[in-house]
């Protein structure tokens, strides 16, 4: 569990500080209402990676604009049901599953501590490279959440039933 901890802290630090600079260092403005970058950012690598700002008061893809008591009560119903998912983590049996509750915790802190602090979440990541799905920006926390639910289907996919067959072994050995 401890080790889960550590990837909690670890992953809000980064996520949290990244946000600070971002906000810090760029301005957003808004034209008729709408958000757009007081500058386009900065390019990381070209084609790959742009750095902006947006601050973003719904879900993904600006969906639910301003539903703030709606992402509340989602929010601690998900930290309520990661944390008690948390409780079985077991980082020497299934690192995958303990590696994604604890990314799942993390990425949903790291968006609830921006929306509880400023009332939006800022996003600053932009891969044009997959702009033909949308033109989005994103944060650490969303990377977080993407990671977790990859890794979480791994696990239920072709890890779970590993786990539980070499648990029945064991117990049949005994």
């Amino acid at each position: 569990m401890l080790i889960g901890l550590l990837i909690i802290i670890g992953s809000l630090l980064i996520d949290q500080l990244t946000k600070i600079l971002i906000f810090n260092y760029f301005e957003p403005t808004y034209v008729n209402g709408f958000l757009q970058l007081a500058h386009p950012g900065f390019k990381i690598i070209p084609g790959f990676l742009e750095i902006g700002y947006v601050e973003n008061t719904g879900a993904s893809l600006g969906s639910f604009d301003g539903a703030h008591l709606l992402f509340f009560v989602i929010t601690v119903i998900a930290l309520i049901f990661f944390g008690y998912l948390f409780t079985k983590v077991d980082f020497k049996h299934a690192k995958v599953y303990s590696i994604s509750i604890s990314l799942f915790i993390a990425g949903t802190l790291g968006n609830a501590i921006d929306r509880a602090v400023r009332g939006f979440v800022i996003d600053f990541m932009n891969f044009p490279f997959i702009d033909w799905i949308a033109e989005f920006y994103n944060n650490w926390a969303d990377m977080w959440l993407s990671a977790a639910i990859v890794l979480f289907a791994i696990d239920a996919i072709f890890l779970e039933s590993k786990r539980k067959k070499k648990k029945g072994l064991i117990d049949e050995a005994i």
